[in-house]
């Protein structure tokens, strides 16, 4: 009787552990910060600036290209010029990378 009610405290807790991720995440869920890209409140996205604030952010390379060169379209009006640059390399990087895959697949 003591195993039976060991293992179920054992796996009450762990079902408790596995949940607070998920209820952590629904905080966020109603936030105007998770609904408003960045690019459209005319700040900077630090997300592939320095890859900080990328929440769950996810893209494939040409999601990222395409991305990284919206931002540098925005100019100076957001960007410093060495920032814009940094921005210009992440895009050769990228575009680097694509195409190496692209050769290395026989596409």
């Amino acid at each position: 009787m003591n195993s039976i009610a060991r293992t179920m405290t054992v796996i009450a807790a762990s079902m408790l552990f596995s949940a607070v991720p998920i209820l952590a995440d629904e905080g966020n869920m109603g936030s105007m910060e998770s609904q408003v890209p960045q690019a459209q409140e005319g700040t900077k996205d630090e997300c592939l600036l320095v890859a900080m604030n990328c929440g769950k952010d996810v893209d494939s390379i040409q999601e990222r290209i395409d991305r990284l060169n919206a931002e540098i379209g925005r100019g100076t009006d957001v960007y410093t010029p060495e920032e814009l640059k940094k921005l210009q390399d992440q895009v050769n990087d990228y575009n680097r990378q694509f195409e190496l895959i692209i050769e290395n697949s026989g596409g």
